[in-house]
């Protein structure tokens, strides 16, 4: 008897135990503890790109084995207006530790000039002006990046503002080397090469061209193609629409929607309802000969089929084979800390980290970036073969376009809208769509 209320004692015991020890472990919010005491979260945001998404997954874990004292949440959302607004949000939020680093979707461009009075200001030039972004000026990691890339992406009035990762360039089109050979097509140089092309793979019964349109935006980066391609100087044409010199109904911007709604008749059956995730995994399996696309895509076709052979070129507006030869692009990513974070601190830590050769020389090449540090050893075949068209690099439309404030939405955002033609919208003709964006950007001058 007494050996049984002993054990019986013995179970109460540890039940009683095993219990404190579960009530401890919920009062630390269920994660595990450094020293008894609670990890530190460390929040970053980014939008959906599973190549890159991938990388800092795998980084954020090499970086809580260097501080087990922090535990980094990593939030993404799709890469449309949905980062925008989450991005906002979290900026917003100050000091409440929503968010501790942000990346910028490109860099610091878009603020207003000399020759754009009244121009809108970008959001990270608010945040800055209003002291909400940390400067970074003074950190050692900085260093670690080329100078000319620094005052080009991360700089505004003289001081560090964020880390850069690198350019990318996504004035192309993806085809596919095999169907190319099949049937006997050279990478067009000009605009009728490029329609002698399309041609031959219709009558072949391949589907020639791809465009994510569901998601709206992908259509542009085709569109952004055309217009480094055809207009002599992007930069000059925007400052003229400023001025005056210029209008959206110059023949110039009228052949570029000609062209654009061109393609999309040329564009496989139901590309509006393709979804940009979807784009990359139609290609990598075949069913379209060329997608529009960046070359940051380039590791996720590789990964989705590593036997597909494929290559990039610039889109070639121009039947000038010189003005086609160079890709356009931006630079992408910038990662920016909130200022007001309780997490600073560790903010530097991890940008300190990821500014590391090592470590930023794996990060380029998962991402397909061309580098903003120096001496990076690329192992990418794909951007060793696409250098030639990189080597005078210029920026896209959207990087160089500044908008007028509470524009209408045929002139909204980056400026040229051709999926509102058909077959992707409701209009019939490049001149009603002209027509209607000189409309809202005359509506939208300053009074």
């Amino acid at each position: 008897m007494f050996k049984k209320l002993l054990m019986m004692s013995f179970v109460t015991v540890l039940i009683l135990v095993l219990a404190a020890c579960s009530n401890a472990e919920e009062t630390a919010g269920g994660s595990s503890t450094d020293g008894g005491k609670e990890k530190v979260t460390l929040k970053i945001i980014h939008w959906q790109q599973e190549n890159i998404n991938n990388y800092i997954k795998e980084f954020n874990k090499k970086f809580e084995e260097k501080y087990p004292e922090v535990k980094v949440e990593y939030t993404t959302v799709p890469a449309d207006a949905t980062y925008d607004q989450l991005m906002q949000t979290r900026m917003n939020a100050g000091d409440s530790g929503d968010a501790d680093i942000i990346p910028l979707k490109s860099s610091f461009v878009g603020a207003p000039q000399d020759w754009s009075p009244g121009a809108a200001d970008p959001m990270w030039k608010q945040w800055i002006d209003a002291g909400l972004i940390a400067d970074l000026s003074d950190q050692a990691f900085v260093k670690n990046y080329n100078e000319i890339d620094v005052q080009n992406a991360m700089t505004y009035n003289d001081k560090v503002y964020g880390v850069n990762m690198g350019k990318v360039a996504f004035t192309g089109l993806f085809y596919n080397k095999d169907l190319f050979a099949k049937y006997n097509l050279q990478v067009p140089t000009t605009w009728t090469e490029l329609q002698n092309v399309i041609k031959v793979l219709k009558d072949n019964g391949v589907e020639p061209l791809g465009f994510a349109g569901k998601d709206v935006w992908p259509i542009n980066l085709a569109v952004q193609g055309l217009q480094a391609s055809i207009h002599d100087d992007q930069l000059s044409y925007i400052q003229g629409l400023w001025t005056g010199e210029t209008k959206l109904t110059d023949p110039v911007q009228i052949e570029v929607l000609q062209k654009s709604q061109d393609l999309m008749n040329s564009a496989m059956n139901g590309f509006m309802g393709i979804d940009y995730g979807t784009l990359p995994t139609l290609f990598a399996t075949e069913r379209v000969a060329m997608i529009a696309d960046g070359t940051w895509d380039a590791t996720t076709i590789q990964t989705a089929n590593p036997n597909l052979k494929f290559g990039y070129f610039p889109i070639p507006g121009s039947d000038d084979a010189a003005k086609n030869k160079d890709l356009a692009g931006k630079y992408d990513m910038t990662w920016m800390v909130v200022e007001k974070s309780p997490k600073k601190e560790y903010a530097l830590k991890w940008l300190e980290m990821l500014s590391e050769k090592q470590n930023y020389t794996d990060f380029v090449n998962v991402a397909g970036f061309l580098p903003t540090q120096p001496d990076v050893a690329l192992t990418s075949e794909f951007i060793k073969e696409i250098q030639p068209y990189l080597d005078n690099f210029k920026l896209s439309w959207d990087q160089l376009f500044i908008n007028r404030q509470n524009v209408g939405q045929y002139i909204a955002e980056s400026s040229v809208h051709a999926e509102l033609l058909k077959p992707a919208g409701p209009l019939n003709t490049p001149e009603e769509l002209a027509a209607k964006s000189q409309a809202d950007w005359d509506a939208a001058a300053p009074k």
